[in-house]
């Protein structure tokens, strides 16, 4: 498989699967640009229910809402940039309140990053010591390890939300265009 952008959305399936093995049923999507293949992975899975919520502050607070509620994990995908920032308010009360919540930014591969390209900030442990944990996931590649990886990191993020202490955990997901395939969605 070389076209990337159908190496993308197979890996942003797996990383969706893995979520869904550790307990994320219900994700939030702010919809945009550099996470489409994970929008798509979770709007297609048929295990998670996705809401839309455009506004990426809204979507923190409303998926912080549905994990509060039952205390299972909620997951929320937003785009690169300036939008997990929006987020911040959310995080620092899920932290507080001890509500598992799995943080999903997409962000600009390492090519892109540090060299002016627009739209681009350190998303890094961007929330600090707000999270029980960080994970930082490079650009897919077609190869089974790779999937393998993407799997597996979503099954932990999802069981740290949880253990040993109730919270939220950040993966920040480095994607590389095209984002979709080029021959269109399956």
């Amino acid at each position: 498989m070389s076209d990337i952008g159908s190496i993308n959305l197979r890996w942003a399936f797996a990383l969706v699967d893995g979520l869904v093995a550790g307990g994320v049923h219900r994700v939030v999507i702010s919809p945009g640009s550099r996470s489409t293949p994970l929008a798509l992975a979770c709007h297609q899975h048929p295990a998670v229910h996705t809401w839309v919520q455009v506004d990426e502050r809204s979507a923190g607070f409303f998926a912080l809402g549905l994990a509060l509620a039952d205390g299972a994990p909620v997951g929320v995908v937003c785009t690169s940039g300036t939008a997990p920032a929006h987020w911040y308010p959310a995080v620092i009360e899920a932290n507080q309140a001890g509500v598992p919540l799995v943080l999903l930014s997409a962000d600009r591969p390492p090519e892109l990053q540090d060299c002016g390209a627009n739209q681009t900030v350190d998303q890094v442990r961007l929330f600090g010591t707000h999270t029980r944990a960080f994970h930082a996931l490079g650009p897919a590649d077609g190869a089974e390890t790779s999937l393998d990886h993407a799997f597996a990191t979503g099954r932990k993020a999802a069981r740290q939300t949880r253990q040993p202490l109730s919270g939220p955990v950040h993966i920040n997901i480095a994607l590389r265009e095209p984002l979709v395939p080029t021959n269109g969605l399956p």
